[in-house]
């Protein structure tokens, strides 16, 4: 009655996936009404397949059961029988699921491309923030070292304004000690109060140059020492900028990382929940 190269339990299977032409069915259908034994194998072969169902149902994700549905009919093709009928269920969830996957990949690439981006922008204000600060302490050692040079500059000059001072008046000492040999009587006379008011006014005017340095010296001391605390307190400042912008980098970094974590989840949540717009 039936074709020779057909087995018993195929010819059941394609009739239960509704895959036998009309007149072979038709036949089926008539022999299944004539034989009971028949019948009991149809119904033990639906209940088979109903207990497999239910235990995979639960087990295979979609898209494993698309894949071993490709399997049973690559090897139903190579012995030359009927093809299954994929369930167009299973068709439309696999795709769902599918289109659900393809869409968490890219808001989980979204969230890395904002990680990468918030951690260059953090790394890249870091930065700014120390070397405006490592500039701001340079230009404070700078003035400190321009103090000190223009400090000594102003003594050098005290020092030789001094030694001009005293020289020439040792030089009218010399006019004094020449009038004695001139006039040895007049000179005796008149050379020692004018020798020693000489050798007073050089001896004021050393002093004098001595204070004037020793003062330049001072003020000099105490800005070079002004601007070098300015220089360390600008570092320690431009420290605990720079360490709270790379704290606040390290957050902004770690709070974006959340977020690919969460679109991860997210992701995970909607491709499990994946439906068939048909079935919504």
């Amino acid at each position: 009655m039936f074709k020779k190269d057909r087995s018993y339990e195929t010819l059941i299977a394609d009739y239960l996936d509704n895959l036998l032409p009309d007149d072979l069915k038709a036949k089926f259908e008539k022999r299944l009404k004539e034989s009971p034994a028949l019948r009991k194998a149809v119904d033990e072969m639906r209940a088979l397949r109903e207990k497999a169902k239910e235990a995979t149902d639960g087990v295979l994700s979609p898209e494993a059961k698309l894949r071993l549905y490709e399997r049973l009919n690559e090897e139903r093709a190579r012995r030359g029988e009927a093809l299954l009928k994929i369930p167009q269920e299973l068709l439309a969830l696999a795709k769902a699921k599918a289109v659900a996957a393809s869409e968490a990949a890219a808001e989980v690439a979204e969230a890395g491309a904002q990680v990468m981006q918030t951690a260059a922008k953090g790394g890249a204000k870091t930065v700014e923030t120390a070397a405006r600060s490592a500039a701001e302490t340079a230009k404070r050692l700078g003035d400190a070292g321009k103090a000190v040079v223009e400090g000594g500059s102003e003594m050098a000059h005290t020092g030789l304004e001094t030694a001009a001072d005293v020289a020439s008046t040792l030089s009218e000492s010399a006019e004094v000690v020449k009038d004695v040999v001139d006039s040895p009587v007049k000179g005796a006379v008149t050379a020692p109060p004018k020798l020693a008011g000489k050798m007073a006014k050089a001896g004021f005017q050393t002093a004098k140059g001595m204070a004037k340095t020793g003062a330049k010296a001072a003020q000099t001391g105490i800005k070079a020492a002004a601007e070098t605390g300015k220089a360390a307190a600008e570092a320690a400042k431009g420290t605990s900028k720079t360490t709270a912008e790379a704290v606040k980098a390290a957050a902004e970094t770690a709070k974006a990382g959340a977020g690919v974590l969460s679109a991860t989840v997210n992701g995970a949540k909607k491709v499990a929940k994946a439906k068939d717009e048909e079935e919504d």
